[in-house]
């Protein structure tokens, strides 16, 4: 396909994607704001139809609002609309799975009612009263997750993993690897939260630095305003600092330009590259699956990445998505080191991500190859995690020859 017909195709699958996208979500705001509607009448609150729908739509679409607007709004209004619509995206959640379940006990409450010919709990359930309680107790367990969200989303825990290789080392054993994905730099990430993880890995005494994708939130415009670069650079770990590309490095479009910012910090972006570590480890970095949706090519197959490796040294493997695991234990690699998937980020997303991923989070082993995938650093969308705390990954890494 040429160039031309193939950003045409690409197009036409965004909008075709956005409009389903945009559909849905709006079909959620009818919903929430139906129910709304129906509570602030409850509470008799004097206001007109038209002020609430004005400002329940401002309030559902202003992270798309946000999103559309961030080359020509003011940065004020621009970073309003951002955080104040990131938050409705988790609360949009809450109140959609409490409205539902309300809906759920409704409608079950009816069709008793019409089994056993009592509708004194069913026209309990259609008073103001009820509606009342509805209202007050979403409103009361959404503001408390929010809450309890916004402060685990700020409270990464260290997850450690003591791995033995069955093969030598020349150099450092055991090998203390730190691994971060899913940092998600941007307006709600800023330079503080970047200072506060330098400083925890710095503490962790690493011997090798790896980020395993969407270091980067799309946006490059808040990473180079708050001059991230300088704040990255004070890492020196004595074997390096590497990075993949994630999804949201090709979503945003500027992964040549980060590149070279995360070159100035002293990281090296590997996009299906392969490079020696301390003269005995091979680290291979894995372009994402993302690439061919976004920028339109394919990336390299594992197997010819590995073509000229030698298999008796340790092999290490960053690839961002954890989708066929099986390739890695077949190519003989030794450890993988995987993010993307953010354990849902927000209960109960957990039971989608099981459904998706072989792994998508912890530990696993296929074979001889050692499988880790990170539930992340920081957040997309929602500020928040709720059931799936940050975390930074200590991988200690033991080298033994078999006898």
């Amino acid at each position: 396909m040429e160039g031309g017909e193939q950003e045409k195709s690409m197009r036409s699958s965004f909008v075709l994607f956005f409009s389903i996208f945009l559909t849905v979500y709006s079909l959620l705001q009818v919903f929430i704001g139906i129910h709304g509607w129906k509570i602030l009448k409850a509470f008799q609150i004097p206001l007109s139809p038209v002020v609430y729908g004005c400002a329940f739509g401002l309030l559902a679409y202003s992270y798309i609002l946000s999103r559309v607007g961030n080359h020509f709004l003011p940065e004020p209004i621009y970073r309003a609309l951002h955080t104040v619509g990131a938050y409705w995206l988790g609360a949009m959640l809450y109140f959609f799975l409490l409205f539902f379940l309300f809906d759920g006990f409704y409608l079950f409450s009816y069709l008793l009612s019409q089994v056993f010919e009592s509708h004194r709990f069913h026209e309990l359930l259609k008073s103001s009263l009820s509606r009342r309680i509805l209202g007050g107790t979403s409103l009361l367990l959404v503001s408390t997750l929010l809450t309890v969200g916004t402060i685990q989303a700020r409270s990464p825990r260290i997850t450690r993993y003591a791995l033995t290789i069955p093969k030598p080392s020349v150099s450092k054993n055991p090998l203390r690897i730190v691994f971060v994905s899913d940092i998600h730099l941007g307006t709600l990430i800023g330079n503080s939260r970047l200072e506060d993880l330098v400083q925890r890995i710095a503490s962790l005494q690493a011997d090798l630095v790896l980020l395993g994708g969407d270091v980067l939130d799309e946006d490059l415009g808040p990473f180079v305003e708050q001059n991230m670069t300088e704040t990255l650079a004070k890492l020196r770990p004595p074997l390096g600092m590497y990075a993949i590309p994630g999804n949201h490095e090709y979503i945003g479009r500027h992964l040549k330009e980060f590149s070279r910012y995360l070159q100035q910090a002293g990281v090296k972006i590997l996009i299906d590259e392969k490079v020696r570590v301390d003269g005995f480890l091979t680290l291979i970095g894995r372009d994402d699956r993302a690439a061919e949706r976004f920028d339109g090519h394919k990336r390299k197959p594992l197997a010819q990445l590995m073509a000229d490796v030698d298999r008796n040294a340790p092999i290490v493997l960053l690839d961002h998505q954890p989708f066929e695991l099986e390739e890695a234990e077949q190519a003989g690699i030794d450890v993988q080191l995987s993010g993307h998937t953010h354990r849902g980020q927000l209960w109960p997303n957990q039971w989608i991500t099981r459904k998706v991923y072989e792994l998508d989070y912890g530990y696993k082993k296929k074979g001889n190859t050692h499988i880790i995938v990170s539930s992340g650093y920081g957040t997309w969308g929602p500020p928040l995690r709720i059931g799936s705390p940050p975390e930074i990954v200590v991988v200690d890494l033991s080298f033994q020859t078999n006898q």
